[in-house]
């Protein structure tokens, strides 16, 4: 099997000739967009042979630092952001790029960060009052929210509409593969479900729907520590990611919750993957192989490893899957 056709084998969770495997992490700011986004990922590729590639999309979002917000109620001076806009086209062009030079020989695919996340970075950049943290932005969000609800909802209505326009683009002019939605907010501590139902879920799947027909597969990564599962289990997406180490459900019960899923995952992103030693990272890719199973299986952390990981401890997990 080549890796287009190995990939595709575990979203169909039909036999495969090994356990495909994929990792990422965040460049530094001057990879952003571009060209240089382009020639970083292509040569990162190139240096790991991973089976998948997954983008990442740090090039921005155009109310991100320039929105200003004094009181909840200003949320009501969001304006659409249009898919001509630089950070949209600068992220596209280098999509294009990357698929231009290895989109034959293995699966693309773009970073969604959902509408919810795109309103914490907007507060945390707001140019009245930027915050520190996102536990901050987080506790301002639901204060604006229980203040303001329709300034604020009609707000991520129009984040989410760009970003269905905008990932549906990526699909089109740049000819990816597949979506990778980070679908952000799911924490037990953080919303009630009621809550989540209301404030965060309507506008991803507003995103998500978007992209039923576009999108070869969307890959849902359930971001969080202490996630309610739950919440995603009719989100329509064809591949879950998630870190079980987290304080979540193992990866054969969420398997099960969301009804027999293809899993990514299975390595903790601040383990043995990253610090060592091999002998542990051995051991926990065996685990789970063991727990996993090799249909409808790719083996990859729980979510983004740290910028300066080596890129040998990929390269060493990938070559543990070698039949």
């Amino acid at each position: 099997m080549n890796k287009i056709e190995r990939v595709r084998a575990v979203l169909r969770q039909e036999e495969v000739d090994r356990v495909p495997a994929g990792f990422w992490f965040h460049f530094p700011p001057e990879y952003r967009g571009g060209e240089a986004m382009a020639q970083k990922h292509i040569a990162y590729y190139r240096a790991t042979d991973l089976d998948i590639l997954k983008v990442m999309n740090d090039t921005g979002y155009a109310p991100i630092g320039t929105l200003r917000l004094s009181r909840p109620e200003d949320w009501r001076r969001l304006e659409p952001t249009p898919l001509s806009d630089p950070l949209f086209r600068s992220h596209i062009e280098g999509l294009q790029r990357i698929v231009e030079a290895v989109g034959r020989e293995v699966l693309i695919m773009t970073t969604a960060f959902n509408p919810y996340h795109q309103a914490l970075a907007i507060l945390r950049a707001n140019p009245e009052r930027p915050l520190a943290s996102q536990e901050e932005a987080r506790e301002v969000w639901r204060h604006h929210l229980r203040a303001a609800p329709e300034a604020v909802l009609g707000a991520m209505q129009i984040i989410a509409e760009d970003m269905a326009q905008f990932f549906r683009a990526c699909l089109r002019e740049a000819g990816i593969n597949g979506i990778y939605f980070s679908a952000q907010g799911g924490e037990r501590h953080f919303l009630s479900a009621e809550e989540h139902a209301r404030w965060i879920k309507p506008f991803d799947l507003h995103v998500l729907r978007a992209l039923q027909g576009e999108a070869e597969f969307v890959v849902g990564h359930f971001c969080g520590r202490g996630i309610a599962l739950e919440r995603f289990v009719d989100y329509p997406v064809q591949l879950a990611n998630w870190a079980y180490q987290a304080d979540n459900l193992a990866l054969s019960a969420g398997k099960a919750l969301l009804g027999g899923l293809p899993i990514l995952g299975g390595l903790d992103e601040r383990g043995p993957l990253v610090y060592g030693p091999r002998e542990a990272l051995r051991a926990e890719v065996e685990r789970a192989l063991a727990e996993m199973g090799t249909r409808g299986f790719m083996l990859g952390a729980g979510c983004t490893v740290p910028s300066d990981i080596d890129l040998a401890n990929l390269i060493y997990a990938r070559s543990l899957l070698a039949r």
